[in-house]
This record gives structure tokens, C-alpha cells and sequence, in this order.
């Protein structure tokens, strides 16, 4: 005969001790640790990237995409394990440097894009150069030092270039807090005190975060116009993508600094 399934509020109680009330109300709107797989994010995404993949979610946002891209000089800027790079490669870049900071991550896309026998791709740890396009992938809100990045890439942009920017959720987002691996409950981050959210997701990530920080930079669509403005850019053309794919929110300056999931943009030089 099998043996009943511990509750979520025991389990929480032997890991964590006494549970706050605010804690509890977490827990109820969250799912049972036994249901969550505790890889990490980045490594549960890395396991579904693939180069014919990995370019889906700026087809998704810039339908002109791959004319964009095709016989210029890009950069991939926090290229990551690579796959886009390569993408790139293969939809007719003429040349593409990936620029990422973590060394581990580069070796897999030097070793990735030999595979591939992309020849026109190199990856390096900081820019050189100047390039025709810039690409950035959900980053916006994980930067340590947003405004030095948006200026990096500023620097490094031609002077009739185009960098192409899809990012999100937004913190002020439904789940700008990054944590729906374990709570469909919405705006936690601004709802449930830093230390309570933290406490509860040890049940479902063993890493010992304690804090957003460094990993979520607090981006809002009203930061994001500033730090265009101050990097010496300007918006070409944005959109707002709301959740639940509401109509009208991105009229509506309240509505959308809230209920805005994604940006796509497109900056230029001012």
C-alpha cells in the first residue's frame, strides 16, 4: 500500500520552521514541491535550445527579421551558449560576434558553432568593432548594470545601424518576479515581502538565493525609455505585449507599466 503524499505545509514546516502569514498565503497559491522540478531555469531552457530553434523569438517579434540580419556585421550581445549566433550564421549574416561574459558558456558556442562549420562566427568577452545590427535576447531585465550595457552597445553600433531588443516579463509585470516555475499567484514581487518569497522558494530551488538581486535588475518600461535616452538612442518602433494579450493596455500609461509582459524594440542613434 503506498504511502500517502507529505502536504506541502509539512514539508514546508520541517524545512523552514514556523511559517509568517504572509508565508503561508504563498504557499497556498503555490504548487507542491514534489511537482517542481528543481533544475534551474536557465538549465531546463538550455536543455530546449536548439540553432533551428533559437531564432523563434525574434521571428516572433520582428517579422522582418532575417532581411534585417542578411549579408551584415551582428552581434549577439549576451550570446549565451551560442545557438542564435549560429542561426544567424546560417540566415545569411555575413559576419556575427557573440559576446558573452562567462567563460564556460563561450567554449560551448566556439565548440557549437565548429560543429556547425560557421566560420564567419567568433565569440569573444567584450566588443570590437563596429556592427550593422546588434541582438539581445531577455536580457534587458537580468543586466547587473543595465545602463553600462545599453551604452556598450551604443558605442558599438554604426552609425545607420539597428539594434534589436525582445525582453521580458518586466518587474512590474504579472510575473516580473521570474518565479512561475512555483506560484501562478501574480505580483508577489510587489505583494509578499523579499524575505517571505525567498523562504518559500527554497522548497523548490536549492541554490541559496536570497534576494532578486543580482539576478533581476527591477527593469520598468519607464526605466528602459531613460536608459535609451541617456545611451544616446532612440525608439524606432516598440511594442507592448501585454499579458493575456489585452487590447488597448499599451494606450493606457498605467496599464501598461503593469500588465506589460514583453518589449520588442528597435533602437537607433538619435
Amino acid at each position: 500500500m503506498s504511502q500517502a503524499r507529505r502536504s506541502k505545509y509539512d514539508i514546508a514546516k520541517d524545512l523552514l520552521g514556523p511559517l509568517s502569514l504572509t508565508e503561508q498565503l504563498l504557499l497556498f497559491w503555490s504548487k507542491h514541491p514534489d511537482d517542481v522540478d528543481k533544475t534551474s531555469n536557465y538549465e531546463l531552457a538550455t536543455d530546449q535550445w536548439t540553432v533551428g530553434s533559437a531564432l523563434d523569438p525574434f521571428h516572433e517579434a520582428f517579422p522582418k527579421f532575417e532581411d534585417a540580419i542578411r549579408g551584415k556585421a551582428v552581434l549577439d550581445y549576451g550570446c549565451g551558449d551560442g545557438f542564435q549566433s549560429v542561426a544567424m550564421s546560417q540566415l545569411g549574416a555575413a559576419k556575427v560576434l557573440g559576446v558573452e561574459i562567462e567563460q564556460n558558456r563561450r567554449d560551448h558556442a566556439a565548440k557549437l558553432a565548429a560543429e556547425m562549420r560557421a566560420s564567419n562566427v567568433s565569440f569573444a568577452e567584450k566588443i570590437s568593432g563596429a556592427f550593422d545590427v546588434i541582438v539581445s535576447l531577455n536580457a534587458m531585465e537580468h543586466f547587473v548594470r543595465p545602463e553600462e550595457n545599453i551604452n556598450e552597445m551604443a558605442a558599438a553600433l554604426s552609425p545607420r545601424g539597428k539594434i534589436y531588443l525582445t525582453f521580458g516579463p518586466l518587474w512590474k509585470a504579472p510575473y516580473g518576479h521570474h518565479m512561475h516555475f512555483f506560484t501562478s499567484a501574480p505580483w508577489i514581487n510587489l505583494l509578499f515581502p523579499e524575505k517571505s518569497v525567498f523562504r518559500i522558494r527554497r522548497l523548490y530551488r536549492d541554490d541559496n538565493a536570497t534576494s532578486y538581486e543580482p539576478d533581476l535588475n527591477g527593469m520598468t518600461i519607464a526605466r528602459f525609455h531613460d536608459l535609451v535616452d541617456r545611451a544616446g538612442l532612440k525608439v524606432e518602433t516598440i511594442r507592448y505585449r501585454a499579458s493575456g494579450n489585452l487590447p488597448l493596455i499599451s494606450k493606457i500609461p498605467l496599464l501598461r507599466e503593469y500588465l506589460t509582459n514583453i518589449i520588442d524594440a528597435v533602437l537607433v542613434k538619435a
